[in-house]
């Protein structure tokens, strides 16, 4: 009867252990958008930082203000990204613009003047665009 038990007592932690797999894998499928249904919102908040020229390096509180409030507004829309490679890569986009605005102008070790973001900003969206015509279907 020991070993009835035993095998009796091991089918539900086998059963809920196969159940636990199956949530985290499921939970870890992020369905991505494709790069025509995420191309547009990446456009709107790269669009909402206004060229360097315009800007300068110490613009106006106001300036700064708008472009957060739009980078902050659009950055909910980005993720997920159409492809694993660039989710980084936007997030890196994200934060530099957020802190370069909110700092107005950015002060900071890494990016300590607005060149120096608009600099890094534009090397990031360059990668995103490399990855987006590569996933492009032909």
């Amino acid at each position: 009867m020991s070993k009835r038990r035993t095998r009796a007592a091991r089918r539900p932690s086998v059963v809920g252990l196969l159940v636990a797999i199956a949530l985290v894998v499921s939970a870890c499928a992020t369905v991505r958008p494709t790069v025509a249904e995420w191309q547009p919102v990446w456009e709107t908040i790269t669009a909402a930082v206004p060229p360097y020229s315009t800007v300068g390096e110490n613009p106006p509180r106001p300036v700064c203000d708008r472009v957060l409030a739009a980078v902050r507004a659009g950055q909910a829309d980005l993720f997920p990204t159409p492809d694993l490679a660039i989710d980084d890569t936007v997030k890196d986009w994200v934060k530099i613009a957020e802190d370069a605005f909110f700092e107005c102008p950015p002060g900071g070790d890494e990016i300590g003047s607005f060149s120096a973001a608009y600099a890094e900003m534009l090397r990031l969206e360059r990668e995103v665009e490399l990855v987006l015509v590569m996933d492009e279907p032909k």
